[in-house]
């Protein structure tokens, strides 16, 4: 039988670490000012039944929707360096990667983890995500008629394979 829990501390939102492939995208995870957990989604089977059109049964696929991360850029725009070059050597082999190395030691992938934490900074839980990929690269927009300091961000999107609970 379940029990009820003790733990009546609400979950923060800013309560979060992202960690990337520090060796090949150390500036992806430092920029990162929000991330979008997706969600899951369990298609279930349809089976015909009677004069019942159709019949959900569990048990049939899941979908996942992509990790969006959005990121402040750097006057350098190194975050936004590492994932355009991550996403054109997906398409185009002959492209340096971002440390102007050869692209058969970067990988295409990597696993991406988000480390949930408490009130106290501490891990309570770790989400993996497995095999991610970039998908999107989203706009900047640069305006000259901005008041005030606001700095610019960008949204990146991902899609992994599966994503697990540690």
């Amino acid at each position: 039988m379940a029990t009820l829990t003790t733990n009546i501390n609400y979950l923060q939102p800013t309560g979060y670490k992202l960690v990337l492939d520090r060796e090949n995208y150390p500036d992806l995870e430092f920029f990162a000012q929000s991330v979008m957990h997706p969600e899951m989604m369990l298609n279930p089977s349809e089976m015909p039944f009677r004069k019942i059109a159709r019949v959900a049964i569990a048990g049939g696929t899941i979908d996942y929707g992509e990790l969006s991360v959005n990121i402040i850029i750097d006057e350098d725009m190194k975050a936004y360096t590492e994932m355009h070059d991550w996403m054109r050597r997906l398409v185009d082999n002959n492209l340096k990667g971002p440390l102007d190395r050869d692209d058969s030691t970067v990988p295409s992938t990597c696993d991406i983890t988000l480390s949930v934490l408490n009130s106290n900074n501490n891990v309570v839980k770790q989400i993996r995500y497995l095999e991610a990929v970039p998908s999107v690269l989203g706009s900047i927009s640069f305006e000259a008629t901005s008041s005030g300091v606001e700095f610019l961000t960008c949204q990146m999107s991902f899609r992994f394979s599966i994503f697990e609970l540690v």
